[in-house]
């Protein structure tokens, strides 16, 4: 078996199977074995119940003396079974799942594994315990990983599908001999082995250490072999004040202390010969997109052209909408997206590759073959996360003759520890304030009040004369079942609204000319409510909207919802951002909706995120099935000095052997060029 087959290979991974593993990003055996554990409970041998602590992981043996189901409200049952060693009792429960009583017997022996919740004095419950037989028993004792789980598939499951994969996959060694030496690594065999099947704490110390060290060499190593990244040379552009001065007069307001701070480090970067590499994160509604048209001014002012590329094409046509208005008397500024008109798209190409177009705006369509540019200077990606490292190589390799000044941008706060880790190769500037304080109420509100929620809805909008969105469910499976979902929406709150409130509907499959024609008439205040899917996440901007309602927002992420939320706090009028929940939802979901209930700083809400987020993704960004950093639970390394040591030393690693072999051609470097090659095929930078 090799790590490149598909997990259909394992015995007992059936299409079914496959399909849920999926789910959880796994589609090849070594996928399997980089589903690291999210936890590990430690538990000894059989525990006495009547020496059982509240909260603690044990193991029991006890004869089963009662069965019984008990109707809970809601429609929710439980069916439990009650054990004694006769020293106490307790209690095995599933919920909702009546079936299981017939799976037991008066006097039957029964070994169960699960976390004690203390009922009343002396009487534990374990929920949905794990049963093992006797000779079982060494499965649920010592140290046990416990892994991320979806639906239909357990953490005992997955375990076994590792221990086959572990057995039967050749797993070649992928860091040279010399690297795993001189920095005391263990093989990757052996590091899998002591994660999934560790014997002692320090098995998954040395386990960790190893995946973490290897996954930081290659990224470091990716960023600086690529074409976009590395120290380059480019040409100074000192900023003359022809254009920039003209912009920052002709502003409706005053900039920022902090506008004004970051505006002078992208003016020093910019006037070197080096290429500026740096980070702008702005919290929603900071300003952050005036500091990205001024520092293209700076370029266009220099002679040269500047480009700005979004990820979705709703972004690219407000950033562009805002730039005709604030600039379109000083610059010519071109848009070009892959649903323009044919005609329309061409012109603008010609207008980029004659030089005539100074600003170039777009999305993905700015770096296919048929987009040339006459003199790129300056290279700004907004909402850099959502693209990865080749997409944003193939921008910067756009200039023809100069390596171009490279500037990237974010609403989405990353938290400083991750920033210092993963940005390592980019200078990072903050907007953390914005130019104004808007009180903003958010709200939680239960499944069974929404329709009192629709009618005080209704009610504010006639009362106040402004707008609201209302936000469908996400849902993951597929953007055919998201559509389907906002439909429904839109014909429910058709069929409550006073017929005076006006409804309107935008989802990522409308046509373009009909979205413009939605926003348009959402921009004038011609819809009341907009019932949309998240496109309306980044860069939609009616000041007017001061209402938003997040349908079944516990299945949105933290920093989607605070993303959200930006739509509505785009002047300092009083906004109403409240999140529709169920009657219950699990434990991280409601730490989720109770931070962004209660914090409104993006900065501090992403560290309030990293602490919950679980392993293997950096920001939740684990778009279309690639993986960032494999294994890597990010939120681990940066609140553990040890493993921010590690990433330290992988990233001076990288540039030593750069500096010694330039493009990993040594023998001895082998085995990193060979899995670099797949490494920068996949990855995902933020």
């Amino acid at each position: 078996m090799n790590l490149s087959d598909e997990v259909l290979k394992i015995p007992g991974v059936g299409p079914k199977i496959a399909r849920k593993l999926e789910k959880l990003g796994i589609r090849t055996v070594e996928d399997l074995l980089y589903l690291l554990p999210r936890r590990y409970i430690v538990r000894g041998e059989v525990k006495r119940m009547a020496s059982i602590k509240p909260g603690e992981d044990v193991v029991v043996r006890g004869k089963v003396i009662k069965k019984l189901k008990r109707n809970l409200e809601r429609g929710v049952s439980e069916a439990i079974v009650v054990i004694s060693d006769g020293s106490a009792l307790v209690e095995l429960v599933w919920r909702n799942m009546e079936f299981v009583l017939g799976e037991y017997e008066i006097g039957q022996i029964v070994f169960a594994a699960g976390r004690a919740y203390q009922r009343s004095f002396g009487i534990y419950r374990l929920y949905h315990p794990e049963i093992v037989r006797e000779e079982e028993i060494s499965e649920v004792v010592g140290i046990i990983p416990v892994y991320p789980q979806t639906e239909g598939l357990k953490s005992k499951t997955i375990r076994k599908f590792i221990d086959y994969a572990l057995k039967n996959v050749k797993i070649k060694e992928t860091l040279p001999e010399y690297v795993i030496k001189s920095r005391n690594l263990v093989s990757l065999r052996e590091a899998f082995e002591g994660l999934h099947f560790p014997k002692t704490e320090e098995d998954i110390l040395r386990g960790k250490k190893r995946i973490i060290y290897e996954q930081f060499l290659k990224f470091y190593l990716s960023l600086n072999l690529s074409s976009s990244f590395g120290k380059r040379r480019s040409v100074p552009l000192k900023r003359t004040g022809e254009l920039t001065a003209k912009f920052v007069k002709s502003l409706p307001f005053r900039l920022t202390e902090e506008q004004l701070k970051v505006m002078a480090e992208i003016e020093e970067d910019m006037s070197k010969e080096e290429a500026m590499h740096r980070l702008l994160q702005g919290d929603v509604g900071s300003g952050k997109t005036v500091v990205l048209l001024w520092s293209a001014l700076i370029a266009i002012e220099n002679g040269y052209q500047a480009a700005l590329m979004a990820p979705t094409e709703i972004l690219a046509e407000q950033i562009y909408s805002v730039a005709k208005s604030f600039l379109g008397n000083l610059v010519d500024i071109v848009l070009i997206t892959s649903s323009m008109g044919k005609r329309e798209k061409l012109k603008a190409r010609q207008k980029t590759a004659l030089g005539s177009a100074q600003l170039i705006i777009g999305t993905h369509a700015l770096i296919t073959d048929e987009t040339v540019f006459r003199n790129l200077a300056l290279a700004i990606v907004d909402e850099q996360h959502r693209f990865g490292v080749a997409q944003r190589a193939r921008l910067l390799e756009k200039a023809k003759d100069i390596y171009p000044h490279f500037l990237v941008s974010t609403a989405t706060p990353i938290p400083r520890t991750l920033a210092l880790t993963v940005y390592g190769d980019l200078r990072v500037s903050r907007i953390t304030k914005r130019p104004f304080d808007t009180v903003v109420y958010n709200r939680v509100v239960r499944e069974n009040q929404r329709l009192n929620l629709y009618r005080w809805l209704f009610a504010k909008i006639k009362e106040t004369k402004r707008q609201a969105y209302v936000i469908a469910p996400l849902i993951e499976e597929s953007e055919k079942i998201d559509v389907s979902s906002v439909e429904r929406l839109y014909k429910e709150l058709l069929s409550i609204a006073p017929p005076e409130i006006r409804i309107g509907i935008l989802h990522g499959r409308t046509p373009l000319n009909e979205r413009n024609v939605v926003m348009e008439r959402f921009r004038k205040g011609e819809i009341d409510v907009l019932v949309s899917t998240t496109i309306v996440e980044v860069g939609v901007d009616v000041p007017n909207a001061k209402f938003m309602v997040v349908e079944d927002a516990h299945r949105f992420g933290i920093s989607q919802l605070h993303q959200l939320r930006g739509r509505i706090l785009r002047n300092s009028e009083p906004a109403y951002f409240i999140m529709v929940v169920p009657d219950k939802i699990g434990y991280d979901a409601y730490r989720r909706i109770k931070a962004v209930e209660s914090i409104t700083d993006g900065f501090v809400l992403a560290e309030e995120d990293l602490k919950i987020r679980g392993p293997g993704e950096i920001m939740g960004l684990k778009q279309h099935g690639e993986w960032v950093l494999k294994g890597i639970n990010i939120s681990e390394i940066s609140s553990d000095e040890r493993f921010l040591k590690i990433v330290e030393i992988a990233k001076k690693d990288a540039e030593y052997i750069l500096s010694q072999d330039p493009g990993l051609l040594l023998e001895r470097n082998l085995p990193l060029r060979e899995s670099l090659e797949l490494f920068r095929n996949v990855i995902t930078v933020g």
